[in-house]
């Protein structure tokens, strides 16, 4: 099913503790015409987190009866929590004629691009410094103990071997200057559009004079 999307959508992919979610945050504070898909989730909300803000907390049952209904553009399992995009998040972009950004991983994203035109999708694959460089930032947020962190630095190998499936690789050494290379994409990325566009406008004027 393709869907009808004039809205660029902008993806952000990286492995756990790599800071896409800080780059997602900073993204919104410097675009006022990007907004953020809100993804549900079964996973239980941490205390600095806000239901509706940072994620809508539903159990797992009422998760399932949303994806049964075909309620998501995509879904995915990681580590044992159910999260899922709604598709009202791509038609609410359109509506007010913003972009919408998805913080998600690499299997969420390639289901995106099996749904969205290749031309409406800028996407992005957040690489870490180096691997021990990744172990100390998953120690130094604190959440996850010895084991936990492990299996997620075994993961981030896995997830890091899917890089090429983006179409801008950025190497997260420092994070301000990493969000200033994901506005400048996008920006100019919105500027060949608009160019395309005048363009093919252009284009049919002559061919029809």
């Amino acid at each position: 099913m393709n869907i009808d999307q004039s809205s660029k959508i902008i993806i952000i992919s990286s492995p756990s503790g790599a800071g896409k979610t800080t780059l997602c945050k900073l993204l919104l504070k410097k675009m006022n015409n990007v907004d953020l898909s809100i993804s549900y989730t079964s996973r239980n909300q941490r205390l600095n987190e806000v239901n509706g803000k940072d994620y809508f907390f539903v159990n797992k049952d009422k998760f399932v009866n949303l994806k049964n209904k075909n309620y998501f553009i995509e879904t995915a399992v990681n580590f044992g929590n159910y999260y899922g995009s709604p598709f009202t998040n791509l038609k609410i972009a359109k509506k007010n004629k913003k972009q919408i950004l998805f913080d998600i991983d690499w299997k969420g994203a390639r289901k995106i691009r099996k749904k969205i035109d290749k031309k409406d999708i800028i996407d992005f694959f957040i690489l870490p410094p180096s691997i021990n460089e990744l172990k100390k930032r998953l120690i130094k947020r604190g959440r996850d103990n010895e084991k936990d962190i492990n299996l997620r630095l075994s993961y981030a190998i896995k997830e890091i071997s899917h890089y090429n499936e983006y179409s801008y690789i950025l190497i997260n050494q420092n994070v301000m200057q990493t969000v200033n290379d994901i506005v400048h994409i996008i920006k100019n990325n919105l500027i060949l559009e608009k160019n395309r566009k005048l363009t093919d406008k252009k284009i049919k004027t002559l061919i029809n004079f």
